[in-house]
């Protein structure tokens, strides 16, 4: 009995040392004019499997006021792998499904995204996604090709535990 409760006691302990700096919460704000004002907040969590590779999704609120108040929930799960890193600097390639909706799917995207993420230390990610190589939905213009680099690439700021 003392030798199963020690070995249930190490390993989970081992668990509890590994499972540090794996789990991750972030995400971003933004605030635009272009003829009319929009915002956006969204929530990121994940986890990550390896050092190259992570899960996760985001799940936040998009508000247009372009004569009439519009919100569009906003679900964007995604895959990370990390392609090359040094120290301090890291290039990954993000496959996910973005989805918005208000009654009904109002926009979609899926494809491959890259992005640079920079570690400011141990606990502190900056990362900026550049684009979409993949196909995005929108209700009045339907599926269409996306390819490109964007010019508001998206800005995420995370915390590993």
């Amino acid at each position: 009995m003392k030798k199963t409760i020690l070995f249930v006691s190490l390993l989970v302990s081992t668990f509890a040392v590994s499972a540090q700096k794996t789990w991750f919460v972030g995400g971003s704000a933004g605030i635009s004019y272009v003829n009319y004002f929009s915002f956006y907040f969204e929530p990121q969590f994940g986890y990550e499997i390896t050092d190259r590779w992570a899960i996760g999704t985001g799940i936040g609120l998009s508000l247009a006021d372009d004569g009439y108040t519009t919100i569009v929930g906003v679900v964007d799960p995604f895959v990370r792998f990390c392609a090359w890193h040094n120290e301090r600097f890291f290039i990954d390639l993000k496959a996910g499904a973005g989805l918005g909706f208000v009654d009904e799917l109002l926009l979609c995207q899926v494809g491959l995204q890259p992005s640079l993420r920079f570690r400011i230390n141990d606990h502190w990610d900056f990362s900026a996604d550049l684009g979409l190589l993949g196909a995005k939905y929108t209700y009045s213009d339907g599926w269409r090709p996306a390819f490109g680099i964007s010019s508001s690439a998206g800005l995420w700021i995370a915390y590993r535990f």
